[in-house]
């Protein structure tokens, strides 16, 4: 709740319907929160930064029929997870294409297009199943299927890991978000490193060929620019 409310600000009201008597699933917990904040963050943007996104959780149950229209689904009983907002909604041209990499209608530098094909990829992973209802100016609903197991849940124990170190080596950060690029270089200073920052390959490559000495370059995948950050690892490399 605390994370999402940090990610959404204070003009997205955030409401949770969880139903009781939840069946257990089998996945990774930490996979479950990046999913929820990435669709809440889609949802943000799809509301202007200002509506109402409902998270609801409850049991299902996918019959024969649902099955056969939905030819990857296999039916059983499933933990459904539900992310709806108040959003301006979305073409069936468009739905029809929003789990693919790096496909997003936002202009460039304000997204990736990877939120979605990554909440796939984890619910496929995880034996699951995730659909999207849309409408423009209806708001869309996503709801992720995750497979029911009888296995009891696990208690999670907390380990004392002990102070956190840091180092001295010099690390390159690379990405085109102020925010982001603010956060990393304010983390990484305070464990002690030397930081330089960059806001494309293009410049962190001009700062590869200077010759001042980095032990490490920490950069986005998808940036504007004409460099693109493959090829900006290949002439690091090289140099």
């Amino acid at each position: 709740d605390d994370m999402l409310r940090r990610a959404l600000g204070e003009a997205v009201e955030i409401e949770t319907m969880i139903a009781g008597g939840l069946w257990n699933t089998f996945v990774d917990a930490a996979q479950v929160e990046n999913a929820l904040l990435n669709l809440a963050i889609n949802a943000r943007d799809a509301m202007d930064g200002r509506g109402r996104l409902t998270i609801e959780a409850g049991n299902a149950f996918l019959d024969d029929d649902y099955a056969a229209r939905h030819t990857e689904v296999t039916p059983g009983h499933y933990v459904m997870l539900a992310v709806t907002d108040t959003g301006c909604g979305m073409t069936p041209e468009v739905l029809a294409r929003v789990f693919e990499p790096f496909f997003t209608t936002k202009p460039e530098g304000q997204g990736t297009g990877l939120g979605l094909s990554m909440v796939y990829g984890f619910v496929k992973q995880s034996g699951g199943h995730v659909k999207i209802y849309s409408e423009p100016n209806h708001g869309t609903t996503v709801r992720i299927y995750l497979p029911r197991t009888g296995e009891a849940e696990d208690v999670a124990t907390e380990l004392e890991a002990g102070a956190v170190t840091g180092g001295t080596e010099t690390v390159l950060v690379v990405e085109d978000d102020e925010d982001v690029r603010a956060t990393v270089v304010e983390m990484l200073s305070e464990l002690g490193y030397r930081v330089l920052k960059a806001k494309d390959a293009q410049s962190a490559l001009a700062i590869v060929e200077s010759g001042v000495p980095i032990d490490l370059m920490f950069t986005d995948v998808v940036m504007p620019g004409p460099l693109r950050s493959p090829e900006l690892a290949r002439k690091a490399r090289e140099r």
